[in-house]
């Protein structure tokens, strides 16, 4: 009996230590010791969107619209990556309640830091993207 309490309390001991290291992190994950990387992140952030001043500001936006449906939601954040030396994908990943299963939606963008500029890369994004910085749609010149 002794041994099975034992047994137990380390098993919670160790989900606690898991879960504090794993769900503790609050801000943007980005590369280790890279100035670059944080120069990519608030490019995106502070970039102008449709309908806000900033994208940071129209992910503001959804997030109270969430929250005023009473959806519920998990805010997974920012994260940067190194693509290529010069070239990041910053994305802001986001799950939400749906009808049958959660929904995930990922926000990325492909930053060039010798140029300074910003492309879109999936799909949520271009959503907040001004229009005239969206990429031309495929086959558009055979459209009339």
């Amino acid at each position: 009996m002794k041994k099975a309490m034992l047994f137990v309390g380390l098993v919670i001991a160790l989900a606690g230590l898991w879960m504090s290291t794993n769900q503790g992190s609050k801000g943007p994950k980005l590369p280790p010791n890279d100035p670059l990387a944080v120069e990519a992140l608030t490019l995106v952030k502070t970039h102008a969107a449709r309908q806000a001043p900033t994208i940071e500001a129209a992910i503001a936006n959804i997030l109270a619209e969430l929250e005023s449906r009473g959806v519920p939601y998990r805010n997974v954040g920012w994260r940067v990556a190194q693509e290529k030396p010069g070239l990041y994908v910053v994305s802001w990943l986001i799950r939400e309640k749906g009808e049958t299963g959660w929904i995930e939606r990922d926000y990325a963008w492909r930053v060039d830091m010798q140029t300074k500029t910003i492309r879109v890369i999936t799909l949520p994004a271009t959503h907040l993207m001004p229009f005239h910085e969206l990429p031309p749609l495929p086959h558009s010149q055979e459209i009339s």
